[in-house]
């Protein structure tokens, strides 16, 4: 019994033996009232304590004893017949460093399109913002970000550019042109910015999340599953009473460790998040499969259904790649259970698998390394976002031959799309949910000399209403900017993008001989005009300056 769970039984004893006078309100099982049921933020401090005292609690239930203490018999002395253990056994492997065997997967260059030969450029909308968080967790580790590391589509997104969100219908489209800053004379910049649905938590539908977790030898460290256990407390700490919670564990296999629970029973969700413990292999196939059968026992046909996956990504056990789970997958998809992964802890961490399985899973991936992240995943973001508005959601954008005499789209490499899959609403693509905003970036070579508001093209958005299945279209016009002018929002995509492909060794980012000692006075010059962001990528950038890149991964097998 660890010190947390003696103190929870103290004061239950001692309540028992208050007066009847006492105002208290009553305390659950698992020392709280259960569920959030009034106004004002959420009481963090049971996850704070999950987190801060990982360490601690790990040594009181045992994970600290020695590995090579000898049996010893009732009066101490060694048993007879036992093996000779003078010699103490070899120590285990220490945790990995953060740039042991990592695993990225480089998604290529963003190269420049002829538009006489594809005038057409169609791609499945993304919500990822995980690669810009692994980005921050490698400056906090002393370096550099791995360029294998880096999709520039998600380290745009994971900023906001001011788009109001729809007064009608289910997303709303922003495009914005001005001059590419760091471009060749002519070269334009355009911002494709889509905004959804914004839905209140009392006008959300009840949510049924299924979390698995993986509770595999790897994820023994504060910063893995002392963080999944805080982040689980603040979701429960978020969420509505009606709202149900189940939770799965794998290591060598699958556990049900929690059937679906509602939040007004937070105590018990809470306690046994306290059981957690850690150890064996990673047998992610088992952990999803059981998690899927009961996400489908605790099915909510009026409800937000989704699986929640933490893990630091390593499989090693049954089928260990995204092709191999696909079909189950994408079956849950179709019957409404989304999937979003969620990565925690660098060193041993498989960013392609979770990256992968959340695009298939119709949901979205993040990364989490620390306590703030967990608070604002999982209070602020999560349970808005869930509620898909649009399925399916892709975009396509049709550039004018005479005007445009070649372009190309920064990132989103690995969601695209052909061209006749724009019309194919079998295909799968995006899920958006409420509240999302996303944004593509694109520069654009001029054909010939364009007079300012003359049309480059068309933008258009396609996606399916979940509600009632119906397809729907939005378009518009893409025009040529005014000389000069560029707005704020476009400047900062426009950085921010710079950044992560001058980071990644994109051959533009190259080719223009951009430092990162040009994007830093660009970002200090936004900052001083109070521009959204503009703060936290100076910072970024201003911290990447004085580090140097990342080393290369060693191969570590620890725990698994």
């Amino acid at each position: 019994m660890n010190k947390r769970m003696m103190a929870a039984l103290l004061v239950v004893g001692l309540g028992a033996t208050a007066c009847s006078g006492d105002t208290e309100p009553p305390v659950g099982p698992g020392g709280d009232q259960g569920g959030t049921t009034t106004e004002g933020p959420a009481d963090t401090s049971r996850a704070r304590d999950f987190y801060d005292n990982y360490e601690e609690d790990r040594e009181a239930d045992g994970a600290g004893a020695m590995p090579n203490a000898a049996p010893t018999g009732a009066g101490g002395a060694m048993d007879a017949g036992a093996p000779d253990v003078s010699e103490p056994l070899p120590v285990p492997p220490g945790p990995p460093g953060p740039f042991d065997d990592n695993r990225f997967e480089d998604v290529g260059d963003a190269p420049w399109v002829e538009t006489a030969e594809a005038p057409e450029s169609t791609f499945a909308l993304d919500v990822d913002t995980g690669s810009f968080s692994v980005a921050q967790g490698f400056l906090d580790q002393g370096t550099r970000p791995d360029p294998d590391s880096i999709r520039v589509e998600e380290w745009v997104n994971a900023f906001g550019y001011g788009d109001a969100p729809p007064d009608d219908g289910a997303i709303g489209l922003t495009v914005e042109s001005g001059a590419a800053p760091r471009a060749e004379d002519g070269t334009a910049l355009v911002r494709v910015g889509v905004s959804t649905q914004e839905i209140s938590d009392e006008e959300r539908p009840p949510a049924n999340i299924t979390f698995v977790i993986d509770t595999s030898g790897s994820m023994d460290l504060q910063d893995r599953l002392g963080l999944v256990k805080a982040s689980l407390a603040l979701l429960v700490e978020s969420l509505r009473p009606d709202d149900t919670i189940s939770i799965v564990t794998y290591g060598d296999s699958a556990e049900p460790v929690l059937e679906p629970t509602s939040v007004s029973d937070a105590g018990r969700i809470l306690n046994a998040i306290e059981d957690l413990q850690p150890g064996g292999s990673t047998n992610m196939e088992s952990g999803l499969r059981m998690g899927y059968s009961q996400a489908r026992e605790g099915l909510r046909e009026d409800g937000i259904n989704v699986v929640v996956l933490a893990s630091d990504g390593v499989a090693n056990v049954g089928l260990t790649d995204a092709d191999g789970l696909t079909q189950e997958i994408t079956q849950a998809g179709e019957d409404g259970i989304h999937l979003v992964t969620v990565g925690y802890g660098m060193g041993n961490y498989n960013d392609t698998l979770m990256e992968q399985l959340a695009n298939r899973g119709d949901g979205f991936y993040s990364y989490i390394d620390t306590f703030e992240e967990a608070e604002r995943l999982f209070v602020e973001e999560l349970t808005p976002t869930l509620t898909v508005v649009a399925a399916d959601s892709k975009a396509q954008v049709v550039f004018d031959e005479e005007q445009v005499a070649r372009y190309r789209l920064i990132g989103y490499q690995n969601r695209g799309l052909e061209t006749e899959d724009f019309l194919d609403d079998t295909v799968d693509a995006g899920e958006l949910g409420a509240g999302h905003q996303v944004s593509a970036l694109y520069e654009v070579v001029p054909a010939t000399e364009v007079d300012p508001g003359s049309s480059l093209g068309t933008v258009s958005l396609r996606w399916r209403a979940p509600d009632s299945g119906v397809n729907e279209q939005l378009d518009a016009d893409i025009l040529w900017p005014e000389a000069g002018e560029s707005t704020d929002s476009l400047l900062l995509a426009g950085l921010v993008a710079d950044t992560a492909e001058l980071l990644k060794g994109n051959s533009v980012a190259t080719e223009r001989g951009l430092t990162l000692e040009d994007l830093a006075e660009q970002a200090r010059t936004l900052a001083d005009r109070d521009v959204q962001g503009a703060d936290e990528i100076l910072k970024f950038i201003q911290r990447a300056q004085e580090l140097p890149p990342a080393p290369e991964g060693g191969e570590d097998d620890w725990q698994d």
